[in-house]
């Protein structure tokens, strides 16, 4: 072999490798989830295979792991259950209904209530906001028969009663003038005609009159007025205008001097006797409502005195803005007692229902679901979703959820909701853990009598109500040397994002009892714990609630 064959057999070498190790760089770049699978694969195959625990060879064991793309969790649960195991489990998971157990101490503790699911008359009342608004039913023009300029206003401002027959204004028209010239040549004519034989000449100053006396009527010129032309001695310059209507001046469109042409209004005049409420609706309240429906009506400038009133029409549009639609309803309006403008509060007689019902405070709103807690005995309460119908008389139809008969939490459910949201049970810090409760039921001995009540009895929010303790031993007897501390407690609640909150005051002796004042920092039902002791040793303690608006 030559040195030149030798340097070619070389640098073919050096050039395989090369592209070997391009190769195996591009494939981890591309796969590296492969080369992990073929090196572990390396790694746990072949000689060196782990013996087994009789000290023979075990199987050669060949183990790939791949990439978890696209992977069937439920396949693979179920392949690593063996086949003989009943499982039970469903392709479809439904949440289970949160559950807790309490004892009697603790649902004393919490100021736990409950009451029976049962089927009652529910009467909803439907209240809404009205405003009084002007009939359109009622509104008068008085408008100007004859062409002219007005020299008078005896109506000279709006809101200013006006009675049918009224006098109104006083117009100056030439065409008045000279018809009421013509009427009265019309009946001296007749009258130089009376001695005359002529029928002829005389039926036609019957007829001039009539056609006079027709003219003057179609201008406005009331018959009184007509008789009074023909009877005075001077020409009626200034017309009089008598108003049709009676009612309230809404509206003033003349002013005196002012010229005005036949057909122009110069008063709008409305009759407040009867008036219109429109109340809104709420689209959803929409069906509880129709023609003919008898309504009250109050009003703060009538305190105590309830209108009746009913429906006459509902809109056919809803306000794209409130979402209600107007319900008409005609007022009679005795002394003006309701005014144009004024807002009032309109309460519908709303037809009662006979339906399974819940009371309003044992639902708890998540907000995405409505629960309530069922007792199923033995100090359990299970959380039960329900399907509800629109809150009335404090209640709520119930279509789906409970049963009837079935005793629910209807006090104290907000706090139970809270601790299963927590820890799925009571903790022992809230009273709720067994062995907590066993702890104070061994360590405790009934030689002392404690009562606790505060002053108020329910007590605002925010506020720092007296609390006041009496302690009595075995023998009825008070004890009034020992050191007595009450301390408030409520647990977090997350579904209202409030967190823990606690309140501790130190009592002095007063009298017989124990007395001092401890903040209520927030309305709620409070756990309320008395601890009594004397010289350092405890006596004995007591568990109550308060609840706080």
């Amino acid at each position: 072999m030559t040195t030149r064959e030798r340097y070619l057999i070389a640098a073919g070498l050096v050039l395989g490798l090369f592209i070997a190790g391009l190769i195996f760089g591009v494939s981890r770049v591309v796969r590296p989830e492969a080369s992990a699978a073929t090196t572990e694969e390396m790694r746990l195959s072949g000689p060196a295979a782990p013996k087994g625990a009789s000290g023979s060879e075990g199987p050669t064991v060949s183990l790939k792991r791949y990439p978890d793309t696209k992977r069937d969790t439920n396949a693979d649960t179920n392949a690593a259950v063996s086949p003989n195991t009943n499982t039970g489990l469903s392709s479809k998971t439904t949440e289970p209904a949160a559950s807790v157990q309490m004892t009697e101490d603790e649902q004393r503790s919490i100021g736990l209530q409950t009451a029976l699911v049962q089927h009652r008359m529910i009467r909803r009342e439907l209240l809404a906001v009205a405003r009084v608004e002007e009939p359109e039913t009622q509104l008068a023009s008085i408008s100007a028969r004859i062409a002219g300029r007005i020299d008078k206003l005896h109506v000279d401002f709006t809101g200013q009663s006006v009675r049918r027959g009224q006098a109104i204004a006083e117009i100056y028209s030439p065409e008045i003038l000279s018809s009421a010239e013509e009427y009265k040549l019309a009946i001296a004519n007749r009258k130089q005609l009376a001695g005359s034989s002529e029928s002829e000449a005389i039926s036609g100053a019957e007829e001039l009159i009539a056609a006079s006396r027709r003219r003057l009527e179609l201008w406005g010129l009331t018959a009184q007025q007509i008789d009074t032309i023909a009877t005075s001695g001077k020409p009626q310059i200034d017309l009089t205008i008598y108003s049709p209507a009676i009612g309230i001046v809404t509206e003033r469109k003349v002013t005196q001097g002012q010229y005005v042409n036949a057909g122009d209004v110069l008063y709008t005049v409305t009759d407040l006797s009867r008036i219109w409420v429109k109340a809104d609706i709420y689209e959803t309240d929409l069906p509880q409502v129709h023609v003919g429906q008898a309504v009250e009506i109050g009003s703060d400038s009538v305190p105590g005195v309830k209108l009746p009133g009913r429906v006459g029409f509902l809109e056919p549009m809803v306000n794209v803005q409130t979402r209600t639609t107007a319900a008409r309803i005609e007022v009679s309006n005795p002394g003006m007692r309701l005014r144009p403008g004024m807002f009032v509060q309109v309460r519908f007689a709303v037809s009662g229902q006979h339906a399974l019902a819940v009371p309003r405070s044992a639902v708890v709103d998540t907000g995405t679901r409505k629960l309530v807690y069922v007792a199923k005995g033995n100090g359990v309460f299970e959380g039960h979703e329900v399907q509800l119908g629109s809150v009335a008389d404090d209640y709520y139809p119930v279509s789906s959820g409970v049963r009837e008969g079935d005793r629910i939490v209807t006090e104290g459910n907000f706090l139970l909701d809270s601790q299963t949201r927590i820890s799925g049970g009571m903790t022992g810090m809230f009273g709720g853990s067994k062995e907590f409760n066993a702890q104070e039921a061994t360590s405790e001995a009934p030689k002392f009598k404690v009562s606790f009540r505060s002053d108020p009895a329910m007590p605002q929010g925010g506020t720092e109500p007296t609390v006041h303790v009496s302690v009595q031993d075995a023998a009825g007897k008070p004890v009034t040397d020992a050191q007595v501390q009450v301390t408030l407690f409520m647990p977090a609640m997350p579904a209202m994002g409030m967190s823990e909150m606690r309140a501790v005051t130190t009592l002095a002796a007063s009298g017989s009892e124990y007395a001092g004042r401890i903040k209520v920092p927030t309305p709620g039902t409070w756990t309320v714990t008395v601890e009594v002791s004397r010289g350092g040793q405890r006596l004995t303690s007591y568990r109550s609630s308060l609840n706080a608006k």
